[in-house]
């Protein structure tokens, strides 16, 4: 070979290298923030790992992850289900399961836009190893509805959540009780580089908000936190009960006339719209077909793909909005991130900006999470991805004038994800 060829060689070799390293580096980037993003959210190391319930939802319904930054898979039905794992229903779907031995049945149950009055989306648990406790799983976030199935007696449950814990005693087999968590940052609290509380709201924790709503939905179910025990019954009884982590827990149940629709699983959709819940059945049936033999990803990347090509547009805007929040669910940030800087669809972007402040309220440093990766993986300049977070956080008050000088000077912003968002609090 001549040195002309050798030069060109190693040109080549050094070429590939650079593209092999480039590749490896954004996928690394790319992976931090899925795993970042629920490291909080596992057991500390030493709980064992053993089978605790199994699957009654056909597949497609309930995913799973052993562990932070690896692929989810998709759980068949009658499967087993280990403690330690990160259990999740997509946003709009259903998924049931029991412990075993039979005692306790949780449906984890996910919401889309105008199905419930619920704010969250997903619905994930991570159900534990306990001797004390028919059950005993954490509540990362959304809704789950939580059955007592043994043949007699009651059921105890132990309910874990960030920064506080409850023991439910579900009397009778067939009582049943709704809890429903969501996170978020205030309107009008600021992104900062550093995780603080909002500061007018006096929580000394660092972080999003966080509520959980306990209503009782059939029979009594009692709660007690702190040692402190209240009694439930479903509606027109004393049904509701409130926590947040800025107050702490209500004094007392409050009286429900009838049980709302968010904690009502046969309750109708709130949607004007009288086919956007058969829209959503459309999409999901057609997503727990494919995941059979694919991946969650890559079902839903092609779900949104395929919306472009979609003739009936009520049908395609079903498939992008569940395609999205999923991908937020499974914390693919990165295609939700192209979605939003999409030039050509506008519900696209509606439904990327929603799912990500929804995203970057769900735990403590997501915000910062997304700054950096818009930093690192999108070449985003420190400024540009502080402008992102600030409007994710809705962190401009109505109330002040400069406000929508600012939002309107946003709308000419080279960052069309800058101007989309701003475009959605001037609408908000």
């Amino acid at each position: 070979m001549t040195t002309n060829g050798r030069t060109r060689m190693n040109r080549m070799t050094m070429s590939g290298l650079v593209l092999w390293a480039a590749l490896f580096l954004c996928t690394l980037v790319s992976l931090s923030v899925a795993k970042a993003a629920e490291l909080s959210s596992r057991p500390v190391s030493w709980e064992p790992r053993v089978v605790v319930a199994k699957t009654l939802s056909p597949v497609g319904s309930l995913l799973v992850n052993e562990q932070p930054g690896r692929p989810w898979r998709t759980l068949g039905q009658d499967s087993d289900i280990y403690s330690r794992d990160l259990l999740l229903a997509l946003p709009g779907m259903q998924a049931r399961l029991e412990t075993a031995p039979r005692a306790v049945e949780l449906i984890l149950w996910g919401n889309l836009p105008g199905l419930s009055e619920f704010s969250g989306w997903e619905s994930a648990v991570i159900l534990h190893d306990s001797r004390a406790f028919d059950a005993d799983f954490t509540l990362r976030r959304g809704r789950v509805l939580v059955t007592n199935r043994k043949e007699k007696g009651a059921a105890r449950v132990w309910l874990r959540i960030k920064g506080a814990a409850f023991q439910l005693t579900l009397d009778e087999p067939g009582d049943s009780v709704c809890l429903a968590l969501y996170s978020f940052w205030p309107r009008g609290v600021p992104f900062s580089l550093s995780p603080r509380s909002p500061a007018e709201h006096g929580n000394e924790e660092k972080g999003p908000v966080r509520t959980l709503n306990i209503v009782a939905v059939k029979g009594q179910v009692d709660v007690k936190i702190s040692g402190v025990q209240h009694s439930l019954s479903a509606p027109p009884g004393l049904s509701f009960f409130h926590w947040d982590s800025v107050n702490g827990p209500e004094a007392t149940p409050r009286h429900l006339r009838r049980l709302e629709t968010w904690a009502d699983l046969n309750s109708k959709p709130v949607a004007e719209q009288s086919g956007e819940r058969k829209n959503y059945a459309k999409v999901i049936a057609q997503y727990q077909a494919a995941v059979k033999d694919n991946d969650p990803r890559t079902v839903l990347f092609n779900l949104l793909t395929e919306a472009d090509k979609a003739q009936d547009h009520e049908q395609a805007k079903a498939k992008v909005a569940f395609a999205i929040f999923g991908l937020a669910a499974i914390n693919d940030i990165d295609r939700v991130m192209q979605a939003l800087e999409d030039p050509h669809h506008a519900e696209a972007r509606r439904a990327a900006a929603l799912a990500l402040r929804h995203w970057i309220g769900n735990d403590t440093g997501r915000d910062q999470l997304l700054y950096q990766f818009l930093i690192e993986r999108l070449k985003y300049t420190k400024a540009q991805a502080a402008t992102v977070l600030q409007l994710l956080h809705s962190a401009y008050p109505a109330e002040e004038p400069d406000t929508y000088e600012t939002l309107i000077a946003y709308l000419q912003h080279e960052k069309l994800a800058i101007r989309e968002l701003a475009l959605r609090q001037l609408l908000h």
